[in-house]
């Protein structure tokens, strides 16, 4: 009862303060907006970073979608992807009994009550092993898995409050992805297995480091990794362009490198998730929400993107369609969809991309749009099973690459992959040099 009374109370309060605000007249209309959009703002990270979950989530998503969110809510919603309030200790305890039968202290040598992160699903603790090895420590929140299918009945009212949301966003297909998302991220021994997939694709590479995880310590609802040493992500939006440029052809080329490589999609590209470590390295450090695709599924991939590079876009319809993405016989000619539909492929279409607002801004916007022919469209498209996380990329890449304002010759890179193309920058030659190739393609 209280889950539910929480959104509606902020409801009540949101349709208050834009009512009196609308009362005003002139200047004093405009002030009282801005005003009443920050209170709502606060009150909306304060409620979402409370409930946690599905709905905490759901702000983690939004904060990413540059230019779609009023700036004042972006930037409050931005908290919760590292710095939600935690649970007690007590809380903590519990979860450890019920998982080992035994309390922190006597599974480790050292356990520090107090997250240093806390996130949608859980929060992280330092610790040391018995051997003095420091680890990081995952503890899920209790009753998150019994809350969510309450809560993604009630999140799309969340996510409408006060004006959140632009004209013709679809609020379904985000809870539809976070429905599919957040169910496997439940499962920590799960999410194990795949970190550790993903340790051993990238074990000596150049710029990516991915923590160690301790399967055997590791239960259901607790992850234990290796403790990586560094700053948040957002420290990056303080360093010279050329820095940030350098950061975000490393994310990039971690993103695809992923799946032209070894097969796998990492599918929250968040800047929690990300650790800027001394050595001038990346962390990747969240692998709940990973999806795997087979050798005929990236050759689909690759068919389609060699079909954008040759400018071909009958053949370019031909494999949208034989991938799934696009339905057969969709009512529209090849160029209402292509100019529709090519937005999502913006950064690859031409030599040198910046990754800006605006440009992050109109690839959602395209994506979800309800209303007009690319709403019409978009009931023609589709996300085939086992790639709902790849959608993720829109909200989440584009809008992380368009804080860094990072420029790259994004289509070089990705013909690396695709067609066995030389390195294109020096990060280029290092990966190479340092990541074996896990597909027979």
């Amino acid at each position: 009862m209280r889950r539910t009374l929480q959104p509606a109370r902020l409801a009540g309060s949101a349709a208050v303060r834009w009512g009196v605000a609308h009362l005003a007249f002139g200047e004093q209309r405009q002030v009282r907006k801005k005003r009443a959009m920050l209170r709502t703002a606060e009150d909306v990270t304060r409620t979402m970073g409370e409930m946690k979950g599905a709905v905490m989530k759901v702000g983690q998503v939004l904060s990413l979608m540059s230019g779609v969110l009023p700036d004042e809510m972006a930037s409050s919603l931005a908290s919760l992807q590292s710095n939600a309030p935690p649970m007690s200790y007590d809380l903590v305890k519990q979860v450890f009994i019920g998982e080992y039968g035994d309390p922190p202290e006597r599974l480790f040598r050292k356990f520090q009550r107090e997250p240093f992160a806390a996130a949608s699903i859980g929060q992280v603790h330092r610790a040391e092993l018995r051997d003095g090895t420091p680890v990081a420590v995952k503890v899920q929140y209790p009753g998150v898995a019994e809350a969510i299918d309450h809560d993604l009945a009630n999140v799309s009212m969340m996510i409408r409050l006060g004006g959140l949301v632009a004209r013709g966003l679809d609020a379904g297909a985000i809870v539809k992805d976070l429905e599919t998302g957040i169910r496997a991220e439940l499962d920590y021994v799960r999410e194990a297995g795949w970190q550790q997939r993903f340790t051993e694709a990238f074990a000596g590479h150049g710029f990516v480091r991915v923590p160690k995880v301790f399967a055997e310590l590791s239960r259901r609802r607790v992850l234990v990794q290796e403790y990586l040493k560094g700053q948040p992500f957002t420290a990056a939006l303080e360093l010279p362009q050329a820095e940030r440029d350098r950061l975000g052809e490393m994310i990039y080329r971690f993103c695809f490198g992923s799946i032209y490589r070894h097969g796998l999609f990492n599918g929250d590209p968040h800047p929690g998730n990300y650790l800027l470590l001394t050595d001038g390295t990346i962390g990747f450090v969240d692998y709940g929400c990973v999806a795997e695709f087979d050798p005929p599924t990236i050759a689909g991939f690759m068919r389609l993107i060699r079909a954008l590079n040759a400018g071909d876009i009958e053949e370019w319809r031909s494999a949208t369609e034989a991938i799934g993405i696009l339905l057969p016989n969709a009512p529209f000619s090849t160029e209402e969809l292509y100019e529709h539909m090519h937005w999502y492929w913006a950064p690859i279409l031409e030599e040198r991309v910046r990754f800006t607002r605006e440009l992050a801004t109109e690839m959602v916007r395209r994506n979800t749009m309800t209303t007009g022919l690319g709403g019409r469209i978009n009931k023609h498209c589709n996300v085939p099973a086992g790639m709902v996380f790849l959608t993720r990329i829109n909200f989440g890449l584009a809008g992380l690459m368009a804080g860094l304002q990072a420029d790259g010759p994004w289509r070089a890179i990705v013909k690396e992959y695709v067609d066995g193309d030389p390195p294109s920058t020096e990060l280029g030659e290092l990966s190479a040099a340092t990541t074996s190739t896990g597909l027979p393609i």
